[in-house]
């Protein structure tokens, strides 16, 4: 009986020693964002930006003068084997657990190994699948390097607000390793990955604040970073990219998305020289409509759209004149109408591929997901015919009811 209970008691000491392998957390080293290039051979340029968890904390006093964060370079078969690499130089043990961004780029993203990027990835227990992809145009070590922001020291705090932005302004996608594989895997669509840069390549003044791509804002001071538009990825590889409003027309017209509200300009229909602002609310779900019995799908699709009128430069007094109203009510549906065709157009002809996720809807209508895959989806859409029609509902005209009256200032 002795030699039973002293044998439970060694058995029980086993389970006792679970902290053999702890680590302090000041023996780690957190990577805030993970950049990958091109490299020599079968190899890739995989850059570590290191938080300092000094830097912004309460202990901020005895690090005045120390880096936010440190930034390394190692040419390396692949990101995982990079981190016993980084050790060369890093004292701490080199860790994923809190990165949040994975910048790739360009020339990578449209290069055949873009693909196998995520097969180490997808299989790392440290990387969470709620990371955010960034596409870069120039390489994902400078974007790194030359990524300052102003008002955040920390630099996982600049990534994590910068990639909530597109809730609020809808001018980039939700873009994380999880929805990419999700697509991958239905093998029916494209991918919209946030697209950025580190400064201006080619400013395009055109009036209207979402008609721009990554580096074309004209903007001065402040971080040289700029993110805006969407690069399209079909099939493992980047294909092409989107604007901003594109990409908001995508958001709208897409089954699902989490981005419900935004501000965006339209020409005046008396005035189209001036412009009206207004607040854009996506009213419930798109009515998507997908006939597979002819031998070309017939996409329908009803969207509907409440707008708050801020600001209208023109100075006609749209609040008291019904007529004028519907008016203007069915000149920004026939405006949604046309530019969202002119996209469909592109993601027909240019693109050929469904960024719209229009295949959900259309998949509902087959009995089984081998019938669906047998119809080929991602060949039948640039064939599809499209009808898109915007319902736009004006709420308000904000809190001023009436235009400025500009002729009883002039006299």
């Amino acid at each position: 009986m002795r030699f039973l209970k002293m044998s439970l008691l060694l058995i029980l000491s086993l389970f006792l020693t679970g902290c053999w392998d702890a680590l302090e957390l000041e023996e780690q080293a957190y990577v805030v964002a993970v950049g990958m290039d091109l490299g020599e051979g079968d190899n890739y340029y995989i850059t570590y930006q290191i938080g300092n968890p000094q830097v912004g904390s309460s202990d901020r006093a005895n690090a005045e003068r120390e880096p936010a964060s440190e930034i390394i370079t190692v040419l390396a078969p692949d990101k995982i084997s990079a981190r016993e690499l980084a050790n060369v130089s890093v004292s701490r043990r080199v860790t994923f657990s809190h990165a949040k961004t994975f910048i790739i780029s360009e020339e990578l993203a449209k290069s055949e190994k873009f693909l196998e990027v995520f097969e180490a990835v997808t299989r790392d227990p440290q990387i969470k699948r709620q990371m955010d992809i960034i596409i870069s145009k120039e390489r994902a070590e400078d974007f790194i390097r030359n990524n300052n922001p102003v008002l955040e020291t920390r630099p996982h705090k600049n990534y994590e607000l910068m990639d909530e932005r597109w809730k609020a302004s809808g001018l980039v996608p939700a873009s994380t390793i999880n929805r990419f594989l999700q697509r991958e895997e239905e093998d029916a669509g494209g991918f919209l990955a946030i697209y950025a840069t580190i400064g201006k390549t080619d400013t395009k003044a055109n009036g209207m604040e979402d008609k721009y791509k990554a580096g074309e804002v004209d903007k001065t001071g402040g971080n040289t970073l700029q993110m805006i538009g969407a690069a399209v990825i079909k099939e493992g590889r980047m294909i092409g990219t989107i604007n901003g409003e594109e990409n908001r027309l995508t958001l709208l017209l897409r089954p699902h998305t989490e981005a419900t509200s935004w501000y965006a300009t339209y020409p005046d229909p008396y005035k189209k020289e001036k412009h009206l602002t207004a607040r854009i609310l996506r009213q419930g779900k798109p009515k998507i409509k997908v006939d597979v019995s002819q031998s070309k799908p017939i996409i329908t699709v009803e969207a509907p759209v409440k707008m708050q009128i801020l600001l209208m430069r023109s100075f006609i007094d749209y609040v008291d004149d019904q007529e004028k109203q519907k008016f203007l009510t069915k000149a920004i549906e026939g405006y949604l109408n046309e530019a969202s065709m002119v996209l469909v157009k592109k993601a027909q002809n240019e693109l050929k591929v469904d960024i719209f996720q229009w295949s959900l809807s259309a998949r509902k209508e087959f009995l089984t997901i081998p019938e669906f895959e047998d119809y080929n989806w991602i060949d039948k859409f640039p064939q599809a015919d499209v009808r898109v029609n915007f319902k736009v509902q004006i709420t308000n005209f904000g809190k001023q009811l009436k235009p400025i009256n500009i002729n009883k200032i002039k006299e």
